[in-house]
């Protein structure tokens, strides 16, 4: 696995290094956004619990913990791995260390993408009533389970015995290892179709909305926002065919494959919190609003009367169905539960009521029938 060189190396080669911190320095942003972004998505749970189910809450949880694990053997990857260094310059045993390192972060890469795509899918789930696709998110979150079981399967009898893949480092007749490069290779397809296919599934229903162009914007924003882990699986795919890291792995550990299997699964973390920040940004919002606006002025504040939100019946109506707002999900903006949903739409953007339950649409038309003239 070591690099192997016709000859001697020169002193200026064994002096040259290649961003030997830049691991520590991303792991350490990437704590910090990490767990700023965790913030805001249990801020968003804490004040609205029907946008942010259990098994999100878990899954997220789980992903958060795993990054962390991650960015800390990147730290020690740099502190102690002798990243950035030609691995001819470092001693066996910091290689051995390197490798053992190495294999921590298969370990926690791989359950990591998996939680975070699971929790993704759930806030889909969740969003979708639509069977059709609800049934196509099954499918796509057993591919993603799948896929993680077999990588971790692999990870572990890839190498016989499983120390092996650190002790060839110090002695190559300790036993034998599998092609492991393909084995990377291999795990970055199957994970860039599910990619593709979260990134493709809100658009046909998000297209039939008949909504404002602007809401309709700002919804496709944030589905696109939550399928950003495309572009980091993308950059890895493309990393691991070009970039031959295990005949310098040290050198090359620096940046390039390392720094996308630190940085992957937050992004994929990160992409599933985002949709659910809309009711804790709108809550914010709101109150900037109200402390920005004079005391005593607009809505009769100041007079002593408290202000009537409540809805009224037509509109509740309109909320159960969910055409009370532009964008299609709940819709009691002043309310402290939101839920996510976009329900089943029909070709002109609206719900379809074979979709809907029996006193949903009953009590639509009762008061649809109230509110028509006599005649």
């Amino acid at each position: 696995m070591a690099a192997s060189s016709a000859g001697p190396a020169s002193p200026a080669f064994l002096a040259e290094t290649r961003n030997p911190y830049l691991d520590q320095h991303v792991s350490i942003a990437f704590i910090v956004i990490d767990t700023a972004f965790m913030l805001l998505f249990y801020a968003s749970r804490y004040y609205n619990r029907k946008a942010v189910g259990t098994q999100m809450l878990v899954c997220n949880t789980l992903c958060y913990m795993l990054c962390m694990g991650s960015a800390a053997t990147g730290i020690l990857m740099s502190q102690i791995g002798g990243v950035g260094h030609h691995v001819a310059a470092v001693k066996p045993h910091t290689l051995q260390t390197w490798l053992q390192l190495s294999k921590v972060l298969e370990f926690t890469y791989t359950p990591a993408v998996m939680f975070a795509k699971l929790a993704a899918l759930f806030l889909y789930h969740q969003v979708f009533e639509v069977h059709f696709y609800r049934r196509i998110i099954i499918g796509i979150g057993v591919v993603v389970v799948l896929q993680g079981v077999v990588a971790l399967i692999l990870a572990f009898s890839i190498c016989r015995p499983f120390r092996y893949f650190w002790t060839q480092a110090v002695d190559v007749h300790d036993g034998t290892c599998g092609d492991v490069m393909l084995f990377y290779k291999s795990y970055s397809i199957p994970s860039l179709v599910t990619d593709v296919a979260m990134l493709v599934l809100p658009w046909p229903i998000l297209a039939k909305l008949n909504i404002p162009t602007e809401e309709k914007a700002g919804l496709m924003f944030t589905f696109l926002a939550a399928s950003l882990g495309i572009v980091t699986c993308t950059l890895r795919f493309v990393t691991f065919f070009t970039t031959p890291l295990f005949q310098d792995p040290t050198w090359y550990a620096s940046g390039g494959p390392m720094i996308y299997a630190l940085v992957e699964p937050s992004i994929y973390m990160i992409a599933s919190i985002l949709p659910t920040t809309r009711h804790l940004y709108r809550r914010l919002r709101r109150k900037a609003r109200q402390t920005i606006s004079p005391k005593g002025s607009g809505n009769g504040c100041g007079s002593g009367a408290p202000e009537d939100r409540s809805p009224s019946p037509s509109v509740r109506g309109e909320r159960r169905l969910g055409r009370g707002t532009p964008d299609g999900w709940a819709a009691n903006r002043h309310s402290s539960q939101e839920e996510l949903t976009l329900g089943s739409f029909d070709g002109t953007g609206q719900r379809d009521r074979r979709e809907m339950p029996r006193e949903v649409v009953r009590t639509k038309i009762e008061m649809r029938d109230r509110g028509a003239p006599k005649g």
